[in-house]
C-alpha cells in the first residue's frame, strides 16, 4: 500500500521540482538550497513577478505556519495556526469579531408568499497574532490567505444551521488577507432568504415589508463575539437594481443571549405609482360624483345618477378583490383603501333609498296641506340650498297638475312637494358632509 502511495505521488513530487527549479533558476540559485532563501535578500518585494510573488506568500505563510505549530505543539493538534482559535491558551477566550459593510448586490420579493431572498457581501475584521510577522525581515504588509482552511475563520451562518439548509441559505469566505499586525479580514458572500412582517397591511399599496435577517457563528459560539460597526446596510450602485421597489436598511444590531447574533432588517415599499392609480382612481372618481350627484335637480335623475355610481363602485370593488385578495393572508388589517369603498358604497345605498323613499312621498296626492312650520321650514332650507329648489313633477301628470293649479288640492299638493324637495335637500346635505367626515376619520 504505502508503495502505491508513493508511486502515486512520484510525477507530482517531480512537477513541484521543475517548478521550484524554474522559478530560482533565473536567479542563479540552485535546487539544492533552501527555496524560501532566495527572498532573505529581497529588498523590494514591488519588483518580484507574479509568479514569484506568489511563491514569496507562500514562503510567509508557511514559516507563520510553522512557528505556531513549534509553539503549539503540546496540544498534539496538527496545522494549529487553522484548527485552534487566536485565543487558545489565553484567560480571554472571546474573539471579537467585528461586522461591517453588510451590502446588497441583488434582492427578490415574492409578494404573495412575502418573502424576501437578498444576495450581497459583508467583511469580517479580527485579530490572530499567530498571523503577524517582522515587517524588517519580510518587508510587505499584506499576506493574502490563498486557502480558507490555512487560517482559523469565524464561520457564520444564517439564523440556525437547520432553518439555514431549510431555506437554502449561501455563506461563502473569499479574499481572506491579514496584516503583518495580525489584523485579518475576510469577505463573505452570501444569499440569504426570510419571511417578511406586513403589519403596515392597512396602508397598502403604500404597505411596508419589514424583512429581518439574523447572522450567528455556527461553530465556536462561546468564544466569538460580535460587533457592528454602526453603519446601515448599504446597496451595490453598480448591480443592485430595485424594481419598483424602495429599499431602506436598518442599522445592524448585536444580542448576546444565549449566543452572539448580528440582527439587520430591510424595509420595503413600491416606488412605482402604477398600482396605487390603479386602486385610487376609481375611489376618488366614484366619490366625486357622489358628492355632485344632489346639483342634477330632479329626484329622478339623482337616483339614477347615483344607481349609475353604485354600479362604477361595485365594479371597483371586483377590481379591488382582484388586485388585493392575494395579499390577505399575510395580515388580519382591512387596508385603508378598501374601507373607504366601503363607507362609500354605504353611503350611496343609504342615499338611495332615502330619495326613492321620498320621491316615493311626494307622488302621493294630498288634501291636506302641510303644517305650518313645515312650509315655513322647506321655504327657508330651499332658499339656502337653491340648487334643489325643483320641484318634481311627473310629465304624466302636469296637464292633471295645470287642470287643479286654482283649487285647493294643487295648492297642498305643491305645498307638499317644496317640503318633500326640502328634505331630500337637506338629507344629501347631511349625507354628504357625513361622507366628508368619515373619509377623514378613516385616512
Amino acid at each position: 500500500m504505502l508503495r502505491r502511495l508513493l508511486l502515486a505521488f512520484l510525477p507530482f513530487i517531480a512537477t513541484q521540482e521543475v517548478v521550484l527549479s524554474s522559478l530560482f533558476h533565473n536567479s542563479g540559485t540552485s535546487f539544492g538550497v533552501e527555496p524560501c532563501s532566495y527572498f532573505d535578500n529581497i529588498t523590494d518585494v514591488q519588483q518580484l513577478e507574479q509568479h514569484q510573488y506568489a511563491s514569496f506568500e507562500q514562503c510567509l505563510y508557511y514559516f507563520l505556519a510553522t512557528e505556531t505549530q513549534k509553539k503549539f505543539a503540546s496540544s498534539g493538534v496538527p496545522h494549529a495556526i487553522a484548527a485552534l482559535p487566536p485565543t487558545y491558551g489565553k484567560r480571554n477566550r472571546t474573539v471579537s469579531v467585528r461586522a461591517s459593510q453588510i451590502t446588497l448586490q441583488h434582492s427578490h420579493l415574492n409578494e404573495f408568499l412575502k418573502d424576501l431572498t437578498i444576495h450581497g457581501y459583508l467583511q469580517l475584521d479580527w485579530n490572530d497574532e499567530r498571523l503577524s510577522w517582522d515587517n524588517n525581515r519580510w518587508k510587505v504588509n499584506q499576506l493574502q490567505i490563498r486557502s480558507a482552511s490555512h487560517a482559523w475563520l469565524p464561520l457564520i451562518t444564517a439564523q440556525s444551521f437547520d432553518g439555514a439548509l431549510a431555506n437554502g441559505d449561501t455563506v461563502e469566505i473569499r479574499r481572506i488577507e491579514t496584516s503583518r499586525r495580525g489584523n485579518v479580514s475576510a469577505l463573505v458572500n452570501f444569499s440569504l432568504k426570510t419571511f417578511c412582517e406586513d403589519s403596515d397591511f392597512k396602508n397598502f399599496p403604500d404597505d411596508i415589508y419589514k424583512c429581518c435577517f439574523q447572522l450567528e457563528p455556527f461553530k465556536n459560539q462561546d468564544i466569538i463575539q460580535l460587533v457592528a460597526d454602526g453603519m446601515p446596510v448599504f446597496t451595490d450602485p453598480k448591480s443592485f437594481r430595485d424594481y419598483g421597489w424602495l429599499m431602506s436598511g436598518t442599522i445592524p444590531t448585536v444580542t448576546n443571549d444565549p449566543i452572539s447574533q448580528l440582527q439587520f432588517c430591510i424595509n420595503l415599499q413600491r416606488s412605482t405609482n402604477s398600482v396605487r392609480i390603479e386602486l385610487t382612481l376609481p375611489t376618488w372618481t366614484c366619490a366625486i360624483l357622489f358628492l355632485f350627484s344632489p346639483f342634477l335637480g330632479r329626484v329622478q335623475i339623482q337616483i339614477a345618477a347615483k344607481m349609475f355610481i353604485l354600479f362604477l363602485q361595485f365594479l371597483t370593488l371586483q377590481l379591488f378583490s382582484n388586485r388585493i385578495s392575494p395579499h390577505l393572508g399575510s395580515a388580519a388589517a382591512t387596508p385603508v383603501i378598501l374601507r373607504i369603498l366601503e363607507f362609500a358604497i354605504i353611503m350611496n345605498t343609504i342615499s338611495i333609498v332615502t330619495s326613492i323613499l321620498l320621491w316615493m312621498f311626494m307622488r302621493l296626492k294630498r288634501t291636506l296641506p302641510p303644517w305650518g312650520w313645515l312650509s315655513q321650514a322647506s321655504q327657508l332650507i330651499n332658499r339656502v340650498l337653491c340648487v334643489f329648489n325643483t320641484v318634481d313633477e311627473p310629465d304624466h301628470e302636469i296637464e292633471l297638475q295645470n287642470a287643479d293649479k286654482t283649487g285647493s288640492v294643487g295648492r297642498y299638493q305643491e305645498d307638499w312637494n317644496n317640503a318633500f324637495i326640502a328634505i331630500h335637500g337637506a338629507s344629501m346635505t347631511a349625507y354628504s358632509l357625513i361622507f366628508i367626515l368619515g373619509y377623514l376619520i378613516i385616512r
